[in-house]
């Protein structure tokens, strides 16, 4: 579509929708009937333009096909009458114009009047009929919507996928409903069910040849109904006795696993198996029958068995582990009671060994291409999931969980040496996973008899030696396991974290553990960065992962301890322990060539600043708490830092100058502002957040900077990245100050424009005017790419601000006029001195621009005017009767008068100067 034809489509549309919009308002409609009001009139506008350009097309093509007879009329017959007699008429194709052979004839004169306008033509050439006007569609959203959808629903057969679900759903609601509501007899309703997923499993199973897929979907979906029609006959409606229907869940497990296997149908084997798991949740009847649920996922994880005993699915395998254990889990948090907690734990148990079994058959059915791959689920997820259910049913007991550690590792352990012993290459990783989980769970037993945090340090120390050993030797797997031994430290300490600590500072288990945790962290990610070019590519990433784990825990034992031995002073003790852990990192880069530990030596005092910011705003400024020692060292390492690595030719990020310099200003400003409102009231307290980064500000934008580094060196860095953001700053304070406060000078008199609040603005203004003039026009590009008009008359509305709320803050200390937003709005003096300054302002716009030949000046003075004139009649006007409205009106139309005389419009600059 040309951007015309575009043009005159919005034109019309908006219009419509903004005429409907009014009209919805008019009628007093809510806001929904106003924005469908609108949305109804921009599709009236669509239509009627879609209705002009289909019109304007018809015509184009009657156009053509004019043209096309004409040109056929005139054409000369051929010599061969009789051949052509016979021949059928050819006929143009209009919907493709191709090139057409025209024979030979006299080229039609000038003067026709039917050729006129037609295509040059000449004999023996090729004609080519006009082209047909291009398409103005276009594909939008909703067409590319449409596509999608279309396209999805011709892969595969989405229809059938859904169909099963919708059908199993179906079932599953209708045999709740039926029994809530007892519609038909309670026999007819299960054996319809029965019969009815029986249906859908021969079918699919007569259709397995001809269309294998959806042959698959009907078998699953019928497995899935027999699963769901014995299970809720027998534990919704007691129709089937106990042991028939585990005879029969049994039938179904194994008819769904030889199905499966013996199609080598992983879909088939997903979708059985998830229905059979989804089953008992979607008929539960809320009773809590765990022995019978548990009974009932065994069996189904018998099948799972079953079929790992052939195949490798290991998605079949994660859906059932993940279905058994979260079910449990969930029964452990709802339904569980104490008197359940022998036979829970017993299929837990079960359920163990039944997926550590499967772990062993996937090893052992692996196919080549797979060799030496582990199911991180299922080999280190299922211990960690298990003993966790075990524990929360045991944990009342004492020392329960400390043998069940040691039970466990001991199972692990004795399990890898039995594999190791049958010299099968395909078990040795599984060996090494087995071993490590052993020695895991048999470390597990001791911290379970001990102090948590304690136990948490010499697990650290540990989880950081098996590392180190792991890079020693290149061994993965023990590098994975010193990690993991890292996190189940952190994870004890944590559970360990209510209790008590020592009443020393430092020596205690509290502080101790979360620093050994720490160091162990940053050693971990030291080593890590030094296996890089051997690591693992599950690997990627993990120096940098434990080295922010390692700084976690050493600021957590830090902050703890300021907690509790130094309350006093906790923010000037944070910062200072802050600079150093800056100060320690940098100095670790540069003598270990660590390129991570001299990126966060550089980057943390910039994290650091809001950090401290927020928790000083509980202390109401920034120097609270011996605050002062604390921000001096964060400026002073940040600073050395920087110094340091460009001494190094190291790059350092630009940005970082610029940020500590706002946040210097930030800190400053509010210091200030607290200061000042300790000493007096009214206005004072709101200025040096305006005035501090005014004068940075200032300072930058001086001829010779000084000192000669950080500023001098980077004059670029700090005119523009630490500049700009208080220039915006300043302006938003500006704006905020003169719309909320009065300006009360408290033991000053109040005097127009010569007050604190209107002197404070003006000296920002002019360090704004100062930091901007010493800038190169190339900055002020980057700064300000935009038109230098736009700037012009956001700087022009925020003086306007200013000068309006200095004039009623003058009316409001020296006549009484109110101060609020409804006194303002109701009282007479107050409007009638805006009119008047607003028409001053308009007048001195208008004369200045027409002698300088500021033709947008002097609109915008004009606009001022009119905005005055309406002013008058709206507002004005209702009390037409009081002295300073009448004088309101007398002043404005005088002024008007007289502009009109001395400040005509003035013309347009020629094209080539401007």
């Amino acid at each position: 579509m040309s951007t015309q034809e575009r043009a005159v489509s919005t034109g019309p549309t908006w219009a419509l929708a903004i005429a409907f919009g009014l009209l919805a308002a008019l009628l007093d409609l809510d806001l929904a009937g106003i924005l469908i009001s609108i949305v109804l009139g921009a599709l009236t506008g669509q239509i009627v333009h879609w209705r002009q350009r289909t019109r304007l097309i018809e015509e184009q093509l009657r156009e053509v096909v004019r043209r096309l007879e004409a040109l056929q009329a005139r054409a000369p017959r051929p010599q061969q009458e009789d051949k052509l007699e016979t021949a059928p008429a050819a006929q143009p194709d209009l919907a493709q114009p191709e090139r057409i052979e025209k024979p030979s004839r006299p080229e039609p004169s000038a003067g026709d009047a039917s050729s006129a306008g037609s295509p040059a033509w000449q004999p023996g050439k090729p004609w080519t009929p006009p082209p047909l006007p291009e398409s103005a569609w276009e594909p939008d959203v909703f067409d590319r919507a449409k596509e999608r959808m279309i396209a999805w629903l011709k892969r595969g057969n989405p229809l059938a996928r859904l169909g099963i679900v919708i059908l199993f759903l179906g079932a599953a609601f209708l045999a709740k409903y039926a029994v809530d509501h007892s519609l038909f007899p309670i026999e007819l309703r299960f054996i319809a069910l029965a019969a009815g997923a029986l249906v859908l499993l021969g079918v699919g199973w007569r259709l397995r040849e001809r269309r294998p897929g959806y042959a698959q979907l009907l078998q699953g979906g019928g497995l899935a109904g027999l699963y769901l029609t014995i299970f809720a006959a027998t534990r919704v409606a007691y129709l089937l006795p106990f042991g028939l229907a585990f005879g029969l869940l049994v039938l179904v497990a194994l008819a769904s696993a030889v199905i499966a296997v013996a199609q080598s149908s992983l879909a088939l084997a997903v979708i059985g198996t998830t229905g059979g798991f989804v089953a008992p949740i979607l008929v539960s009847t809320g009773s809590g029958d765990h022995i019978a649920l548990f009974s009932y996922y065994a069996l189904l994880n018998l099948g799972v068995f079953a079929v790992a005993w052939f195949k490798t699915w290991r998605v079949l395998n994660a859906i059932g582990f993940f279905f058994t254990f979260s079910v449990t889990a969930l029964w452990r948090i709802s339904g569980y009671e104490l008197a359940d907690r022998l036979s829970a734990d017993l299929f837990l148990i079960l359920f163990f060994l039944l997926y550590v079994a499967v772990s062993i058959l996937n090893s052992v059915r692996q196919p080549s291409n797979q060799r030496g791959y582990l199911s991180g689920t299922l080999v280190f997820g299922l211990p960690v999931v298990a003993f966790t259910l075990h524990a929360s049913l045991v944990s009342r007991i004492e020392y329960a969980l400390a043998w069940s550690a040691l039970a466990l590792g001991t199972f692990y352990l004795a399990l890898g040496w039995v594999l190791h012993r049958t010299r099968r290459e395909s078990f040795r990783p599984l060996v090494e996973a087995f071993a490590a989980l052993g020695v895991i769970f048999a470390s597990l037993a001791i911290p379970l008899t001990f102090d948590t945090r304690t136990t948490a340090a010499m697990w650290a120390v540990e989880g950081a030696g098996f590392v180190w050993i792991g890079v020693r030797q290149n061994r993965k797997l023990v590098r994975a396991f010193g990690a993991l031994l890292q996190v189940g430290a952190a994870i004890g300490y944590l559970l360990g974290l209510h209790a008590s600590s020592g009443n020393l500072p430092v020596l205690n288990s509290a502080c101790l553990g979360a620093l050994m945790l720490g160091v162990s962290g940053v050693l971990t990610a030291y080593w890590l960065f030094g296996n890089e070019p051997r690591r693992a590519q599950y690997e990627a990433g993990a120096s940098s992962v434990f080295m922010l784990w390692g700084l976690a825990w050493w600021f957590f034992a830090g902050l703890s301890e300021f907690d509790r031995f130094l309350a006093q002073a906790e923010l000037g003790a944070s910062l200072v322990y802050t600079s150093a852990a800056t100060v320690a990192l940098a100095v670790a880069g540069r003598a270990y060539a660590w390129p991570l530990a001299r990126t966060l030596a550089l980057w943390l005092p910039i994290v650091a600043l809001p950090v401290a910011s927020l928790v000083a705003v509980e202390l109401r400024h920034p120097l609270a708490q011996w605050g002062a020692w604390g921000w001096l060292s964060l400026f002073a390492a940040h600073y050395w830092v920087l110094r340091r690595s460009e001494a190094e030719s190291s790059r350092v990020p630009e940005f970082l100058h610029g940020a500590a310099y706002v946040g210097l200003a930030f800190v400053l400003a509010w210091e200030a502002s607290w200061q000042v409102g300790q000493l007096t009231a009214g206005v004072w307290s709101s200025l040096p957040w305006g005035l501090v980064p005014a004068s940075l500000m200032a300072w930058v934008g001086r001829k010779q900077l000084a000192p000669s580094w950080p500023i001098a060196q980077h004059s670029e860095t700090y005119r523009m990245l630490g500049a700009a953001p208080l220039a915006l700053a300043v302006a938003a304070w500006i704006l905020i100050v003169n719309l909320t406060s009065a300006g009360d000078p408290v033991w000053l008199p109040y005097l127009p424009l010569v007050n604190p609040l209107d002197v404070s603005v003006a000296l920002c203004i002019a360090a704004t005017a100062f930091w901007w003039s010493a800038l190169e026009d190339s900055q002020r590009q980057t700064l300000w790419p935009f038109d230098a008009r736009v700037l012009l008359a956001i700087s022009a509305g925020l003086v306007f601000v200013w000068l309006n709320a200095a004039l009623i803050r003058s009316l409001h200390h020296n006549w009484g006029a109110p101060i609020s937003l409804y006194g303002l709005a109701t009282s007479t003096l107050v409007q009638a001195s805006l009119s008047i300054f607003w028409g001053v302002l308009g007048f001195i716009a208008m004369t200045v621009s027409a002698r300088q030949r500021w033709r947008y000046v002097w609109i915008v003075g004009a606009a001022l005017m009119v905005v005055v004139v309406v002013k008058l009649f709206l507002v004005d006007l209702s009390s037409i009767g009081t002295i300073a409205r009448i004088t309101s009106f007398l002043t404005v139309g005088a002024l008007l008068l007289v502009t009109g005389y001395l400040a005509p419009l003035p013309p347009k600059k020629e094209r080539a100067h401007e």
